[in-house]
């Protein structure tokens, strides 16, 4: 009888122990590196690009250095900024400290704001509009850009739209870059919301880069890829991760939608990260 309580003990034990351990990697947020590689489409030289979205002006290190030590290890071609970098309740600092040091990693910045941001007061957003660009950072709101290697012109173009808060300017944003988007050249389009994928794939992205899901906030790795996300619901499509799409109408007839699964932490503290680690997205275009 007293070895059936000591056995009992033991498994208790085991199991708390088991709960315990379960618990800790469910929570855990520390940054992972997030690599895809491109399969469909061949560039000039071998490119890689950095993502970062939905910052939500959350602390990373002393310096941000969480962020920043990777990207200076991986050197990218160019860093793709997809909204909610700032955050209308958070205050900026931590924001204008990773921003300020983008670009001397690489010339190749590009931002586009998302809802949290157009939250803000029209006078506060401008203000942090003038500071991205104080910063050497180009804002792609229904604007197009070349990406540079080199001091030389690649054959990639990259494509912004504001986000949706305004629905107007969105569409005209949407209609303006894809009517830019030749499909002699590879076209990457950079947005914050995932659910307008359909919309996107009217026009001739071979890569669309966007954020706003924070990977559906609680998962189950390998069964369910997100509970909830915003302006999606209940267990989303697109809550995080790779997807693919046939696209005639791109230069390499297809679509690889890449959505971040974010970085926001302190600004979420209230329904933290389930089995979601924050991420810093790299998409590798091989050259060919």
């Amino acid at each position: 009888m007293k070895h059936l309580s000591v056995h009992k003990i033991l498994m208790m034990l085991a199991i708390l122990a088991s709960l315990t351990a379960i618990t800790l990697i469910a929570i855990d947020d520390r940054l992972i590196n997030q690599d895809y590689t491109a399969n469909h489409v061949k560039a000039q030289h071998s490119v890689t690009v950095a993502i970062i979205t939905d910052l939500h002006g959350c602390f990373y290190g002393d310096d941000q250095k969480e962020i920043i030590t990777p990207l200076k290890n991986r050197r990218p071609d160019m860093i793709l900024l997809g909204g909610d970098i700032y955050d209308d309740d958070l205050p900026p600092t931590n924001t204008d400290v990773l921003l300020r040091q983008l670009t001397s990693i690489t010339p190749n910045v590009y931002y586009v704001n998302g809802n949290h941001e157009l939250y803000l007061s029209a006078s506060e957003y401008a203000k942090i509009e003038d500071k991205i660009k104080s910063y050497g950072i180009k804002i792609l709101h229904g604007e197009s850009a070349v990406l540079s290697i080199d001091g030389k012109p690649s054959n990639i173009h990259i494509h912004g739209v504001s986000d949706p808060v305004f629905v107007d300017k969105f569409n005209q944003d949407l209609h303006t870059v894809g009517k830019l988007a030749s499909s002699d050249h590879i076209n990457i389009l950079l947005t914050h919301r995932p659910e307008h994928i359909d919309d996107y794939l009217q026009y001739p992205f071979d890569f669309v880069v966007s954020g706003h899901a924070h990977g559906g906030q609680w998962r189950i790795p390998h069964i369910l890829n997100g509970l909830f996300a915003p302006d999606q619901g209940l267990f989303p499509k697109y809550a995080g991760g790779s997807y693919h799409f046939n696209n005639q109408k791109s230069h390499s007839h297809h679509t690889q939608f890449i959505v971040s699964r974010g970085l926001a932490k302190e600004s979420t503290r209230f329904i933290p990260r389930i089995f979601n680690r924050p991420e810093l997205v790299f998409l590798t275009i091989p050259n060919g």
